[in-house]
């Protein structure tokens, strides 16, 4: 692997190499690891470098006109590595009942069943670092696990890999292969299609400091994230006047998020059951102190006659002062922006006069909440917080959009209006309900529930995962979707997207196993296609 920093050079430069990818996170280095040695040569665009740099972060800012979610510059991170180098890198497949058409959920359907992406999990697991993966039973729970019987309850398995950053695990490996060049510092600005719209001739990147680079290739793929993968294609409109891939007005459309809910705590009947894998201890040291936890979801027959979307839950050891409706409402929320805008230093989409309104209009909350914060300094008291994490349906006018306003390369910025249907809370309250019932039917505990909403009928506590979805979504026809089957851009012969915009649906499932899985067969594809043109056998 090859490193280049793209500020420095001639003023203009031309690129050319069998494959370009956009992207230089999960999918984007999963590509490369798995082309690497095919004969191909390979130019990865990152618009970051090795370390954070707080004025690339600030391309990402941007505004969320939907349901209140993290300020865009906060939900993803723009260096080598991607979101991975801040990723607690929790793990597990997606459903068999994910992938299958629900006649209750609108637009769901893969054009293929989970079978198919089975033995790329497998290869995901290895590469996602997880140690104990089992593709055929992935439900293994150790003797002395928490467990629970009930008819539309199961109890599941997640896994978490370690190292979880990308960027770092893989740099010395792909560092061996000639044929990989990382252009960092380099932000792709248009995909050049030809005058027929029907291939992709070249994408334009610019680096911050004025140089124009052009990387001419053979195939594409674009891996920069469920944001920008379509501003990109809707911001390229010099022969597409709607963008590429968007003769369907589909781009961007279908976004989906998994609300994240805390919503109140369990009070354990017996010291035991205060510990164990039932429990995330704490996600700064996952990985390599605690490789997985087991979380409680929906049966399927529960889902199919509740006509529900997914939903799991499963218990984090908190603060108790986190639990409270006072830590989640208008003048905590507030602050917690403030700080992460400090954090990621970028205020760029932050309404900071707005927070501190709330701050201040809030004060009796936050004071309590720093009250309590106080005592706990001195007596600290950790309970088993409930996190519920509901799967969305996908929605036409959940969307991706291209704002009014520009950033510092003149590029529209993404405007994400996030919705959810109301349909999607009956999972989640089933799945509450039920579990906080058995749990109290069984004599094992308490649950201390807090069900107070704010004025969009959902807890205040819900906010976004940060996992972006759905935007160019997979499709068989092209007037349902953006990719195919093969994740092709429907009409465009050598442009292919990898990541999670191509789900059609987005399961309750953190998204990145899926994402690596799913480009793993990519880059098969992709093999296969630079064989056949080659004239391979």
């Amino acid at each position: 692997m090859t490193i280049i920093d793209s500020r420095q050079g001639d003023a203009a430069e031309t690129i050319e190499t069998d494959l370009c990818i956009v992207g230089g996170g999960a999918a984007g280095i999963t590509l490369a690891l798995d082309l690497m040695d095919s004969g191909l040569t390979l130019a990865i665009i990152e618009s970051g470098g090795e370390t954070f740099d707080p004025a690339v972060q600030r391309l990402h800012a941007g505004r969320n006109t939907g349901l209140d979610n993290y300020p865009l510059s906060q939900s993803r991170v723009r260096m080598w590595g991607g979101s991975t180098t801040r990723w607690a890198a929790q793990c597990r497949m997606m459903e068999r009942l994910d992938f299958a058409r629900r006649d209750w959920i609108p637009d769901s359907g893969w054009p293929f069943d989970r079978d198919v992406l089975l033995p790329y999990y497998a290869r995901a697991a290895r590469t996602c670092h997880l140690t104990d993966f089992d593709p055929d039973d992935p439900e293994r729970l150790p003797e002395g696990s928490f467990r629970l019987s009930h008819d539309d309850l199961r109890m599941v398995r997640f896994e978490f890999g370690h190292p979880t950053d990308f960027g770092r695990a893989y740099r010395d490996r792909l560092a061996g292969s000639a044929a990989v060049r990382v252009h960092l510092h380099a932000n792709a600005v248009e995909i050049r299609l030809c005058d027929a719209a029907r291939s992709v001739t070249g994408i334009e990147a610019r680096t911050l400091e004025g140089r124009r680079l052009t990387f001419k290739a053979r195939h594409y793929v674009l891996a920069a994230g469920g944001i920008e993968n379509p501003r990109l294609m809707l911001a390229s409109r010099s022969v597409a006047e709607a963008g590429v891939g968007n003769g369907h007005d589909l781009v961007g459309r279908y976004f989906m998020d998994h609300p994240y809910l805390t919503t109140g705590y369990f009070l354990p009947a017996s010291p035991q059951l205060a510990d164990g894998n039932h429990v995330i201890r704490t996600f700064k040291r996952v990985g390599w102190e605690q490789t997985w936890h087991s979380g409680v979801t929906l049966s399927e027959a529960a889902q199919r006659r509740e006509a529900a979307s997914g939903a799991v839950a499963y218990f984090i050891r908190r603060l108790l002062s986190e639990t409270t409706p006072d830590y989640h409402f208008s003048g905590n929320r507030a602050r917690n922006r403030l700080r992460d805008a400090w954090r990621f230093r970028t205020v760029d989409d932050v309404d900071v006069g707005r927070d501190v309104v709330q701050m201040i209009g809030g004060a009796p909350a936050v004071l309590r909440t720093y009250a309590k914060r106080a005592v706990e300094i001195v007596r600290p008291r950790r309970v088993m917080a409930l996190r519920t994490v509901v799967e969305t349906t996908p929605q036409r006018d959940s969307r991706v959009s291209l704002d009014s306003t520009v950033e510092r390369l003149g590029q529209p910025r993404a405007t994400v209006d996030w919705r959810v249907s109301d349909s999607d809370r009956r999972g989640l309250d089933h799945l509450r309900r039920t579990l906080a019932r058995l749990l109290h039917e069984s004599d094992q505990g308490k649950m201390i529930d807090d069900w107070s909403l704010r004025e969009n009928g959902w807890p205040p506590s819900m906010d976004g995962g940060r996992h972006h979805m759905g935007t160019t979504r997979m499709h068989d026809d092209p007037t349902r979707g953006v990719v195919d089957a093969n994740a092709q851009v429907h009409g465009i012969a050598n442009l292919h997207v990898a990541g999670s915009s191509v789900f059609p649906t987005g399961s309750y499932v953190n998204p990145t196993l899926t994402i690596v899985a799913l480009t793993h067969r990519l880059a098969d594809r992709l093999r296969n296609l630079a064989s056949h043109a080659a004239g391979v056998p």
